[in-house]
């Protein structure tokens, strides 16, 4: 059996998404569940945020070789658990995967295009998530 799977969906996954899986893989390092990403109107290949890389890369953790994925690509029944990063992305979700309801719903604003300080507030609120998930997977 393969591993257990968690997937974070925001809006390109340049930003939330991937720092939310950073989190949860150096969390977890080695752990039988592992988190992946994808994004609503993600462009695959797409490099991650900078200001995203670098607020990671201050917490020790190496987003640098993600690469954007849209949700189209990836198959769903592999995931046991589905978050979306805010409300507006749960509703695109539900719109393309209409019959697809199991979704958790976090509320993170989205820092792409803003400032530094808006990466680390939105660093620090996925950490937080992140953490309880964590207790709430383990």
């Amino acid at each position: 059996m393969g591993a257990r799977k968690v997937l974070f969906v925001c809006y390109g996954n340049l930003c939330r998404s991937p720092m939310a899986a950073g989190f949860f893989n150096a969390l977890l390092p080695g752990a039988s569940i592992v988190a992946e990403s994808a994004g609503m109107a993600a462009m695959d290949g797409t490099p991650p945020s900078l200001l995203a890389v670098l607020e990671m890369k201050r917490r020790g953790i190496d987003i640098s070789r993600h690469r954007a994925r849209n949700i189209s690509s990836v198959d769903l029944p592999d995931f046991e658990t589905v978050i979306a990063l805010d409300r507006e992305v749960a509703t695109l979700f539900w719109t393309a995967f209409p019959d697809n309801r199991d979704l958790r719903i976090w509320n993170i604003p989205d820092p792409y295009g803003g400032s530094a300080g808006g990466y680390q507030q939105a660093a620090d609120l996925i950490r937080v998530q992140v953490e309880e998930l964590i207790r709430g997977v383990i």
